[in-house]
């Protein structure tokens, strides 16, 4: 298993499939071509941090994160866009491995607090910030908004 980062712009066609495990109905019913779009429209080369989980060079999973707020480059305060593993992989600790790294790339970078956002039906990833030691910022009627001190 290997983590690389990813520089400017990724191929999100890559990605596709972890895309759809890890927004299965959020994307409703977009083709693959309009999920892509918009992916690459809320891609920001300037502020986000993509790293990309390899497996004899097939990505397995990826995580995202950026500044928050992204129009502040002096913030200490970092948010997760985006973590996935394909989903025949799952269940093996490779979620939390992203993770762990995720953290320690935010801490290396200077940043105090990282905040994450799981919707309220997502059972693993409730559990995988549970466990990582992230505590509740916020809930809304969908979503469970995380923060953990860096």
């Amino acid at each position: 298993m290997m983590i690389k980062e990813m520089k400017g712009t990724p191929d999100y066609r890559e990605i596709i499939d972890l895309i759809d495990a890890e927004w299965p109905h959020q994307f409703g019913n977009l083709s693959n071509d309009e999920k892509i779009k918009e992916l690459q429209k809320g891609h920001n080369n300037q502020t986000d941090t993509l790293k990309f989980l390899y497996h004899q060079n097939k990505i397995i999973g990826f995580y995202r994160y950026s500044l928050f707020p992204r129009d502040n480059p002096q913030t200490t305060t970092a948010h997760i866009f985006d973590i996935a593993i394909l989903p025949e992989w799952q269940g093996k600790k490779l979620g939390k491995m992203l993770m762990k790294d995720m953290i320690q790339d935010c801490q290396e970078k200077g940043f105090e607090k990282l905040l994450s956002r799981s919707f309220k039906d997502n059972v693993g990833s409730i559990k995988l910030h549970q466990s990582l030691g992230f505590s509740v910022h916020l809930e809304t009627e969908d979503s469970i908004v995380w923060e953990i001190k860096l």
